[in-house]
Parts: structure tokens; C-alpha cells; sequence
């Protein structure tokens, strides 16, 4: 499994900077840049549009919810796709019935989707997810960003916060749930899920 060649980014130390200072439009160029060949890795291993998008997501989400940690990164490029194997493991574990481990990584893939509206669709639906998280009641808002944020485990979060593994695991089931559900109605989009 191979990740996809790439043209560095003659200013990613910059876009990162950028970035890790709060900048969308920095955020946006590193995600038009790195969307297509980070979709084309994730499909060789899961044959289904829908959860190379939500992996695309979720990593993405993680950076910009960490984003102050990028200034210390050499290779984003190493360091995504380190991320993208991570999700696509722990996804393969949680939903084996929807995955499809046996495709062949020679097997060609659909072309891109053009950078330039994935960074028009992402300014879109980032301001509906923010609505969405700030519409959460204040404990499952806090529960929800300990993880997404944080990358706080269940357990962390329960140890912190007095409270069992089951019960965090059901306020961030209902928060995720609410936020792709809000995502869909007023986006009428049924997968982007940013900050």
C-alpha cells in the first residue's frame, strides 16, 4: 500500500504556520492539495465512497481541531497518511461488514474530484458543522470535543469526567449522529462532517 506521489507544496511550512495561527484559507489549500491523492489511498483498501469520505473527514477534523500541534511537523504529507492508515485500521475493525479488504491495490480508481470545489464545498458545510456543534447541550458538546479535539479515548474521557465508558459512548454516538444529521438537512449533504 503506497501512498500517492506528490508535488510539494513550495509554501507548506507557511500553509501549515497558517494554519496552526487559525487560518481557514491556509487549512483549505492544504485539503485541495491532499484530497485527491488521500481519497485514492483510502479506496484501494475500502471499496466504498462513503467511508473514504468519512475517513477523509475525520482526519481532517483532527487537524484543524489540533491544528497549534502542525508547526512542529516535517512531512505532512508522511504524517497524513500516517493518519489515514490509522483511521482506515480502526474503521476496518468497527464496521468489517460494511469494508472490502480484498481489492487489489493495482486496481485504477475514478478520476479526482477537482480541488477547487472541494475547497468551496469545505467553506460551505465548515460553518454548518460549527452550527451543529454549538446547537450540542453544553456536556455532550464537551464530551464531543474531548474526542474529536482532544483524541481522547472513551475510557480517558469517563476516567475525567466520573462517568462510565457506556455512557460516553452513547453521548458521542448522539452527537456525531446530530451533527451528520444537521449536516444533511440544511447542506443536503450526507458525509461532510468539518470544523
Amino acid at each position: 500500500m503506497a501512498k500517492a506521489a506528490y508535488t510539494q507544496l513550495t509554501d507548506e511550512q507557511a500553509l501549515l504556520q497558517r494554519t496552526a495561527e487559525g487560518s481557514r484559507e491556509a487549512f483549505e489549500k492544504l485539503y485541495a492539495h491532499y484530497y485527491a491523492g488521500l481519497y485514492r489511498f483510502i479506496s484501494f483498501i475500502i471499496d466504498s465512497h462513503e467511508d473514504t469520505e468519512e475517513i477523509i473527514q475525520d482526519i481532517f477534523l483532527k487537524i484543524w481541531l489540533k491544528k497549534e500541534t502542525l508547526i512542529g511537523i516535517r512531512s505532512f504529507d508522511d504524517y497524513l497518511f500516517r493518519m489515514a492508515r490509522n483511521r482506515v485500521f480502526d474503521m476496518t475493525r468497527q464496521s468489517r461488514s460494511r469494508l472490502n479488504l480484498s481489492r487489489q491495490l493495482g486496481q485504477s480508481m475514478q478520476a479526482a474530484t477537482d480541488s477547487t470545489y472541494n475547497a468551496v464545498i469545505f467553506r460551505e458545510y465548515h460553518e454548518i458543522a460549527q452550527e451543529a456543534i454549538n446547537l450540542l447541550p453544553p456536556r455532550k458538546k464537551e464530551i464531543f470535543l474531548m474526542n474529536a479535539r482532544d483524541e481522547m479515548t472513551a475510557q480517558e474521557i469517563a476516567d475525567q469526567l466520573g462517568a462510565t465508558r457506556g455512557a460516553i459512548k452513547k453521548q458521542l454516538f448522539e452527537a456525531i449522529h446530530f451533527i451528520k444529521g444537521h449536516l444533511r438537512e440544511k447542506a443536503g449533504w450526507p458525509f461532510f462532517l468539518f470544523f
